[in-house]
């Protein structure tokens, strides 16, 4: 059901209050970045991460997992369901150090475009 909270991990606040189709995209992301990894890195920590909550260095391989295995759909539509903006994964990619990724540079472009648009111009505006 769209529009449905999550109420699983309800410890990160940025889960709780979440959409199923969000979570289930969300998910999808981090079921990419875990799929080669040896430890696994959870829906809340990701996030955690991309908003500058955590810093530890044993979670820059997933970050940068993010940027260079997601399909740049799925982290576009992390963006869309307003689980993080442009400007918070443009933060990520510089303090995570993340680099040479066909999305990072994407992110990029994309966070230049929404910086410079009005708030009546936002990606919350139907087109």
């Amino acid at each position: 059901m769209a529009g449905t909270p999550v109420e699983a991990f309800s410890e990160w606040h940025h889960i709780a209050r979440m959409s199923k189709d969000a979570f289930e995209n969300l998910t999808a992301a981090v079921t990419t970045i875990n799929t080669p990894m040896p430890s696994r890195i959870d829906e809340g920590t990701l996030l955690a991460c991309l908003k500058g909550e955590i810093s530890e260095r044993k979670w820059r391989v997933y970050v940068q997992a993010l940027f260079d295995e997601v399909d740049v759909s799925v982290i576009h539509n992390l963006v869309i369901d307003h689980i993080v903006t442009f400007d918070e994964l443009l933060k990520a990619i510089d303090a995570w150090q993340v680099t040479e990724s066909e999305n990072e540079r994407w992110v990029r472009e994309m966070a230049s475009f929404a910086v410079g648009r009005s708030h009546a111009e936002g990606a919350d505006r139907t087109r």
